[in-house]
């Protein structure tokens, strides 16, 4: 790959198969995790979130500094 320049790498798409999936293997009961389930975890996360962030005004990860994630962690 080295030899080949950067405009010309960019022009090559990658195909790969996939096979199909059948109808009933997408419509078949199986044991995912109820959305209250996730709810209460993300809830929870997101408490955790406040009250690590709660005198910087930080709501989300995504608003931290770039000094944000090393001070962040206990």
């Amino acid at each position: 790959m080295e030899k080949i320049s950067g405009p010309l790498l960019d022009s090559i798409d990658i195909h790969i198969e996939i096979p199909a999936v059948k109808y009933k293997e997408l419509t078949e009961i199986n044991d995912a995790e109820l959305s209250e389930v996730i709810k209460t975890r993300v809830e929870k996360a997101r408490s955790i979130q406040r009250e690590r962030f709660k005198s910087e005004g930080v709501f989300y990860s995504a608003q931290m500094e770039p000094h944000g994630p090393k001070s962040a962690v206990p």
